[in-house]
């Protein structure tokens, strides 16, 4: 089994940042982690889109930390993930982990 990791740090200030993975073949997404580095409790939204403008996953008012597990949806092309309304400027960490085929 290969995995394929889309990290990224990212500084969301004003509220909003977003952060664009490479292509992927295809494979199945198995994890969405969003960390606030900085300050453990800036509450902020989250989404993760394709490529086609489509939202995959609403993640709504989270606080610190999203760290979803449970999702497994096909995946190919390219992905967003947005984070949105923050409440602090903050730092955050993203991982987007795809298992491939």
């Amino acid at each position: 089994m290969t995995i394929y990791e889309h990290r990224d740090v990212i500084t969301v200030s004003g509220g909003s940042a977003n952060t664009l993975s490479l292509r992927m073949p295809g494979g199945l997404c198995r994890q969405v982690l969003i960390r606030a580095l900085t300050d453990s409790t800036t509450v902020f939204r989250a989404d993760l889109t394709d490529e086609n403008s489509v939202i995959r996953r609403n993640y709504g008012y989270h606080t610190g930390e999203i760290n979803d597990t449970d999702i497994r949806f096909p995946v190919t092309g390219r992905y967003t993930i947005n984070i949105t309304n923050a409440s602090l400027t903050d730092t955050f960490r993203v991982i987007l982990a795809v298992q491939e085929k």
